[in-house]
């Protein structure tokens, strides 16, 4: 049984048996390996047909070739979703910290809407500031603060050091108690440069100077970050 391919249903490829599907490829002009998987044939087939529409639709507006392109079909693979609309909010109170590059990183948030009511209903007391907290598992906890308004919801930060570990606490202050809103991940801050051990293999010395680093004069940079963040007292 043999399909004329401008007429085929492509939501029914799937209701298909294998041998159909061959017929209908071999029809189409479409190369089909032996043991190929149905799905993949089918992807084949559709493609087959996505193409022959977008030829049809750029070469005119005749009425027969707009009716051609009519039965064509719509693009559909068995087992894929339709589209789903992404909300802007998910109604909930969270923070996420992405690293950006060595010095830094990028925070984005939300605070629920019943979290957010009550926010707003005391606002002339409350504020809301990001605890940028370095995780050390030698030295006791760093820490600095960041003053965010109600209605930001992102937030890039410079943190003072690379090859360290940081968390962002999203949290609000009236008078003098804090509370922790949402906490973020853990983040490890890559290096700033590439770590070359001082002794190197020979092979790696003449390639390092056969690529013309010797005349770069790379300085390795300061521990310290020049754009850190201070607090008001200077510390």
């Amino acid at each position: 049984m043999l399909f004329h391919y401008t007429r085929v249903d492509v939501e029914n490829l799937s209701l298909l048996s294998d041998k159909e599907l061959r017929l209908l490829a071999e029809k189409m002009g479409i190369y089909v390996p032996e043991g190929l998987d149905k799905l993949f044939l089918i992807e084949e087939i559709i493609e087959a047909f996505e193409d022959d529409s977008t030829e049809k639709s750029f070469s005119h507006d005749a009425p027969d070739h707009v009716e051609e392109k009519k039965l064509t079909g719509t693009g559909f693979i068995p087992g894929r979703l339709e589209e789903i609309a992404i909300p802007d909010r998910y109604n909930e109170t969270y923070i996420v910290a992405i690293v950006r590059d060595p010095l830094w990183i990028f925070s984005f948030w939300d605070i629920a809407e019943s979290a957010g009511e009550k926010i707003i209903a005391e606002m002339e007391n409350i504020k809301l500031f990001l605890r940028v907290c370095e995780i050390s598992e030698t030295e006791p906890e760093f820490h600095y603060d960041i003053s965010v308004n109600f209605e930001d919801r992102k937030w890039y930060i410079n943190v003072p050091y690379a090859k360290r570990s940081y968390r962002i606490d999203l949290c609000m202050a009236k008078y003098q108690k804090i509370k922790v809103l949402a906490r973020s991940n853990i983040v490890r801050m890559p290096s700033q440069y590439m770590d070359i051990p001082d002794k190197l293999p020979q092979m790696t010395k003449s390639l390092l100077i056969l690529s013309g680093s010797e005349e770069l004069h790379l300085i390795e940079p300061k521990e310290e970050n020049s754009m850190r963040i201070l607090s008001m007292d200077g510390e």
